[in-house]
């Protein structure tokens, strides 16, 4: 009989998809022996599919990287710069439209 684990890391979870990717199991597989482990904490179905997915297209390490996400096109000095220029320029602005507006 096996322990539940209470705390699931990602990358030890990432680690455990890729070894058992390796061993030629489908991502059903991974997705019953990870959830038999970490019960509600481990991934998503959808997830285990995505990583299995990069494992596949030649991906080796299993770390984030900085391009993974929603991008981020200005950086939070950018948008302090706006929002003041935008208060400088009319004392009666609102805080949101200097900044959402992209003035």
């Amino acid at each position: 009989m096996s322990r539940q684990l209470q705390v699931a890391f990602k990358l030890e979870m990432r680690a455990v998809i890729r070894f058992l990717w390796a061993k030629s199991y489908n991502c059903t597989e991974i997705y019953r022996q990870l959830h038999e482990m970490y019960g509600k904490n481990a991934m998503s179905r959808q997830a285990i599919a995505k990583w299995c997915n990069m494992f596949e297209n030649g991906r080796t390490d299993n770390e984030d990287t900085e391009s993974e996400g929603r991008p981020s096109t200005v950086t939070n000095s950018e948008i302090t710069a706006r929002l003041n220029e935008s208060i400088l320029a009319s004392r009666r602005v609102a805080v949101d439209e200097g900044v959402y507006s992209g003035t």
